[in-house]
């Protein structure tokens, strides 16, 4: 069928709630114009990337592509005179958070804030350094028991008396074992993980309606970030009077050039650990189950080999593939610089499309197959240079022991209904996975 490409489906947050990834624009992008300059409606207009080799290119070359001011492509306020009005609205909300009032006052473009995705060298290497031991794999492979024994928890609920069960795959099962780990290495109480759950939803799924504090008030995420200012505060005075060996007690003691972090990088700093934690997981676990459920044959494969670590290794690839949970960063250009013939000036702005690259048929064999064994799988799924996921070690971890616990399990498993995506194009998946299940 004759595809006719349109600027506003690679970034739209309502074409990806409707469709999922804008695949057709993608794969039109490539094969016709990998290098596009775009005016998507209500977005600043970006150099469209779309080959695995150009983001790679890209993302190698930090002092030239950098993050600030725009790491992610977002919709802006339509002129001066609303933004003007929308400042004056959100220092009214936060009148009674003078410190956080102090942030805005500052902020200038980079907003309220400020973690690893929008800095660069020196600030960024530096930043990432704090945490960067409490992710090398002896501490990840010691997180494993732990991990184990909230899956298996979390599928005995799922079980409940064997008989098949109506459930949200997402809501009911996917969102638990990252929001329950990473919740406990922040030394987050159990009472307190709907609330990350609730700020994280509101965070990246801002153009959802469902998603957001208030559906019909655009400003509704500056109280989400109030109370995430007031949370991690609050953490931080605690962990700073009695630090554990957590890694909200890292965090909140955690010094460059002897002193503590900026109330601004401290609090942005938790934030894109609680939330990057789960998020992307959540959406990878139960976008891979979906691909698993269209793909009876692949479902079966895998089952076949579920004993064999290096195939659940594969499928695992193979499903952040597929589902690419990160769509997209932005990158700025500090020169000029050509890339395939087109002169990308200094000042213009990039979307690299993770999910354009991990279907480029340049790389990948039948991109539009999803093969659990696929070998190899150069995927970008956690990007790549110095900004490569932090957690991917993690993620990858979570993944391969959910799978491994739950197929085992299944006695049947199928669609109960209509799925629902997110209306979002930065952090994209699954928000609703109705499945009917029988577990032993």
């Amino acid at each position: 069928m004759h595809y006719e490409f349109v600027d506003d489906h690679v970034i739209a947050p309502e074409w990806y709630g409707a469709y999922g990834h804008p695949l057709k624009a993608f794969e039109w992008l490539r094969l016709n114009d990998p290098v596009r300059y775009v005016r998507p409606e209500g977005f600043q207009p970006f150099w469209a990337i779309s080959k695995h080799a150009d983001l790679i290119e890209i993302e190698k070359q930090p002092e030239i592509f950098v993050s600030e001011p725009r790491p992610l492509l977002m919709r802006q306020a339509s002129s001066p005179e609303v933004r003007q009005e929308i400042m004056v609205e959100i220092f009214n909300r936060l009148q009674d958070s003078p410190k956080l009032l102090q942030v805005l006052a500052t902020a200038g473009d980079g907003g309220l804030i400020r973690s690893l995705v929008q800095m660069d060298p020196p600030d960024h290497t530096q930043y990432r350094a704090l945490v960067q031991p409490w992710f090398k794999p002896t501490n990840i492979k010691a997180l494993e028991h732990r991990l184990t024994a909230i899956i298996d928890q979390i599928l005995d609920d799922m079980r409940g008396d064997g008989r098949e069960r109506a459930l949200d795959f997402v809501q009911d099962v996917a969102v638990y074992p990252p929001l329950k780990l990473i919740s406990e290495l922040l030394g987050v109480p159990e009472q307190d993980e709907w609330r990350i759950l609730k700020l994280t939803n509101e965070l990246f799924a801002g153009d959802d309606p469902e998603m957001k504090r208030m559906a019909d008030d655009p400003l509704s995420i500056f109280d989400t970030i109030k109370d995430i200012y007031d949370y991690f505060s609050e953490l931080t005075d605690q962990k700073r009077a009695n630090p554990t060996e957590d890694l909200a007690s890292y965090i909140a003691n955690g010094k460059i050039a002897g002193e503590y972090l900026p109330y601004k990088e401290l609090v942005s700093y938790y934030t894109i650990i609680a939330t990057a934690g789960h998020d992307t997981t959540r959406n990878a676990i139960s976008g891979g189950l979906h691909a698993l459920i269209e793909n009876p044959d692949q479902w079966q494969l895998l089952q076949d080999n579920i004993d064999d670590e290096e195939a659940v290794k594969l499928a695992v690839e193979e499903m952040l593939r597929w589902t690419t949970p990160v769509a997209q960063f932005s990158r700025t250009a500090t020169q000029d610089y050509t890339l395939r013939g087109k002169v990308i000036k200094a000042g213009d702005h990039l979307g690299l499309m993770y999910a354009s690259a991990n279907f480029d048929e340049a790389v990948f064999d039948r991109p539009h197959e999803f093969q659990v064994l696929r070998k190899p799988n150069r995927h970008l799924a956690f990007g790549t240079g110095p900004h490569q996921c932090l957690g991917l070690l993690l993620a990858r971890l979570e993944m391969r022991l959910f799978f491994k616990a739950f197929i085992p399990r299944v006695k049947s498993l199928a669609l109960g209904g209509e799925p629902e995506r997110l209306r979002a194009s930065f952090v994209h998946g699954f928000k609703h996975l109705p499945i009917l299940c029988s577990l032993r």
